[in-house]
Parts: C-alpha cells; sequence; structure tokens
C-alpha cells in the first residue's frame, strides 16, 4: 500500500483509465477522478444510490463536467441501501454484457462507498469480473472528520434499518455451533450497538482501530470507548488492529479467529481499507459471513478532502492472505 500527492496519483496514470466510483453527498467522491488527467479517463462508471434521501445534483452536475472533458458518457449504476441485489445485478449485467476490457487499466474509488457496496464489488471481483482480480483501489484520506464536534462527538451515522448478510458472504453455519461476532465499529457507535443486540452473539470481540503515526492520532482514545460501550453490554474481548493498513489489518483477524470452532460473523464498520482486506480474506475462508445495517441517517459534514491518497490492489491482499493462511495451515500440520 502506498500513499501518495495528488500530483504524484496523477503521474502513476501512464494509460487510459477506466474508474469505478460513488456517487455521494461528500465532495470526497470526486476527488479521485478530478485527479485523473483528463486524456487518460477512458470509461467511468458510477454506483449510484437510488433511494438516496440527500440532493446531490450538484455532484452530479459536477461529474458530468469531468467527464465531458475527457469525452466520455457516465455509467450510471443502480443500487439501493434496501435492496442490495440492485447493485449485485448491476455487476453481473456488467460482466455478461459489457466485460470490462483490458486495455484499461481499471481503478476504484472506494472513498464514498458503503461498506456493503465495497464488499460486493470484492465479491464481483473475485467471481465475475476477472480484469478486476487485481483492481486497484484508491482511498481519499480526509483532512478533518466533523470539523464542528469535538472528538468525542464526532458520528459518522445513526440508526439501522436491518441486519442482513452482505451479497456474496453468506458463510457456512454449522448447527448446534456457537456464533462468534467480530465488530469493526468506526465512529458510529450507535449503529454497531444495535447490529449487536440484534445478533445476539454467544462471544462478541471487538476491534479497536489503531491510527498509523500522527495522523488523527485523537481518534485511538475514541475507538477504545467506543470498544468499551459494547462490552458493558455484552461480555467479549478486544484486538488492536491497523484501520489504515490491509495486510496488517488479515494478520490480526487471522490471528484472532486461527483456532476458533464457532461460527463466524464478521460486521466491518471501520476503514474502507480494512473492509477490502476483510472482504478478500472472507472470499478465502468462505465459512465465514460478513453482516451488514445500512445506516438511517448519515452525518452530511463528515469529512473533508485532502490531496492524499492511499493506493493498494486487490491482487496484493490476496496474495499476502493466501500466503498468512498457507503459513497458519502448514504450522497446524507440524504440530
Amino acid at each position: 500500500m502506498r500513499e501518495v500527492t495528488r500530483e504524484a496519483l496523477a503521474e502513476q496514470m501512464q494509460r487510459p483509465v477506466a474508474l469505478i466510483s460513488c456517487m455521494s453527498f461528500e465532495d470526497r467522491s470526486l476527488t479521485v477522478a478530478e485527479a485523473i488527467p483528463s486524456f487518460r479517463l477512458s470509461r467511468w462508471l458510477i454506483i449510484v444510490n437510488e433511494d438516496i434521501e440527500t440532493d446531490i445534483s450538484s455532484i452530479r452536475d459536477r461529474a458530468e463536467t469531468i467527464a465531458a472533458k475527457a469525452g466520455v458518457a457516465i455509467e450510471y449504476l443502480k443500487a439501493s441501501k434496501q435492496n442490495p441485489l440492485l447493485l449485485a445485478d448491476a455487476f453481473v449485467d456488467l460482466a455478461k454484457k459489457a466485460a470490462p476490457d483490458n486495455s484499461f487499466d481499471w481503478i476504484a474509488d472506494i472513498t464514498t462507498m458503503t461498506h456493503e457496496m465495497l464488499l460486493i464489488l470484492v465479491a464481483a471481483a473475485d467471481e465475475i469480473i476477472t480484469p478486476w482480480r487485481d483492481l486497484n483501489l484508491i482511498y481519499n484520506l480526509a483532512s478533518a472528520y466533523s470539523v464542528d464536534e469535538l472528538p468525542a462527538n464526532k458520528w459518522i451515522s445513526r440508526g439501522i434499518h436491518q441486519v442482513r448478510s452482505v451479497v456474496g458472504f453468506p458463510g457456512a453455519w454449522s448447527p448446534g455451533e456457537q456464533t462468534k461476532l467480530v465488530a469493526l465499529p468506526g465512529f458510529d457507535s450507535e449503529r454497531m450497538r444495535r447490529m449487536v443486540e440484534e445478533i445476539e452473539p454467544d462471544q462478541l470481540i471487538v476491534g479497536i482501530a489503531c491510527p498509523v503515526g500522527e495522523r488523527h492520532a485523537w481518534s485511538a482514545e475514541k475507538n477504545r470507548g467506543i470498544a468499551q460501550k459494547l462490552l458493558d453490554t455484552r461480555n467479549g474481548t478486544t484486538f488492536d488492529y491497523p484501520a489504515l493498513d490491509p495486510f496488517g489489518a488479515v494478520d490480526a483477524l487471522i490471528n484472532v479467529l486461527q483456532d476458533t470452532t464457532s461460527n463466524v460473523l464478521l460486521a466491518p464498520l471501520n476503514s474502507k481499507i480494512s473492509t477490502a482486506a476483510i472482504g478478500v480474506l472472507a472470499r478465502l475462508k468462505p465459512e465465514w459471513q460478513i453482516c451488514y445495517a445500512p445506516a438511517v441517517i448519515y452525518n452530511l459534514k463528515y469529512a473533508t478532502p485532502s490531496d492524499c491518497f492511499l493506493t493498494f490492489t486487490l491482487g496484493t491482499i490476496r496474495a499476502h492472505t493466501v500466503a498468512r493462511l498457507a503459513a497458519l495451515d502448514n504450522e497446524g500440520r507440524s504440530q
């Protein structure tokens, strides 16, 4: 994984680029598209939530302006927080009717995708859209979160509609075994608390996201506080993991679950980086299920864009995960 500036991101694009992104109320939903040189942008797929309550017409107008300058027509992919199959079907149609062309360098701006959208994308890349197997994922780091709020009051979302399994990650449940929920909360503690209440797991493990370096160091205390609130309602344990390091996130989760015999349920709601990594891991551990709860409301002033981006590929995460699981298997056989 690399952290690059806006200028460096543009310079690394030496071939025609095909972009898939998600239109959102956030300005960050266009930062990657705006960083791509116009003469490089050759195709653009945008996921649009058809039941979004917020007016995003200004974002759409800006996107159309970017596309017009590049000489491309935006291909809109329908999604719905009420019906996740809508996006899954869009990916199936894409694979059947217009499979992505290898003449492009495919990149995905995951910044403003919901965790569920991102996971469905990971599953599609793994199973039906072959050129996406090594998809380059790009995430725009926020320059600030909830700038008008104190650290203790910063929030992303509130309320949930329902708890459901994510398309592509159904798991394989063993009757009679206990359920172990691994919760990876973000700044939406109430949302994760509601998920724990709905699931009622036999065992709860809470992942505490650890910031890297000085950026957002203030979040460490907040993350531990959120974990403690969850454990106040149900007995469980915690583990630390690096939320902005996909390889470290994979390693931490494997270490926590390596000896488990329970039915495993994963609930990733922290960084999109760790969610993508967990998606790759879960595709290699198909007995594990991933669940998601769409939020009722979002904080419209949650984050502001920056000129810094994180880039990594699904292929590198997959290779790392395969090697890590193989090493663990060899260790078990040698004992």
